[in-house]
């Protein structure tokens, strides 16, 4: 397979709400307060509003649920759900998003498939997301 650089996403998350255990594991949710994106075709900011729910799994490991808003520096708004993986002990942190939108200029989006990898900064995660070819 092929891969072509999408873009980067930073998110920024406020405080974690911890939900407890569930029958599938410790539930987090990480409210998504803003952030920003920028690549080759598209760049802007990320809305507040989103956020990741986060399931750590019995062995450690976490299972993502990430959904934001993003809006393009020219006021396209795309939505974009993520799901992943992250295991801390083995540093791996892979993604798979999804996007949506009605903007014409980036229907491309909405026909694409994208994987990512994932790390925590100081402000919250960032996502490298390549498109598939």
């Amino acid at each position: 397979m092929n891969f072509r650089p999408l873009m980067l996403l930073r998110l920024t998350t406020s405080l974690t709400e911890e939900l407890g255990s569930t029958p599938h594991g410790r539930l987090s949710i990480f409210p998504v307060t803003g952030g920003a994106f920028e690549g080759d075709r598209l760049r802007g900011k990320v809305l507040a509003g989103g956020g990741d729910w986060v399931t750590t799994r019995a062995d450690g490991i976490r299972e993502l649920d990430l959904r934001v808003t993003l809006e393009t520096d020219d006021g396209a708004l795309i939505h974009v759900t993520i799901s992943g993986v992250r295991d801390d002990m083995n540093r791996y942190f892979r993604a798979l998003p999804r996007f949506e939108t009605a903007a014409p200029k980036y229907a491309f989006l909405n026909r694409l498939l994208a994987v990512g990898a994932g790390d925590v900064g100081p402000d919250g995660p960032v996502h490298a997301i390549d498109e598939i070819l």
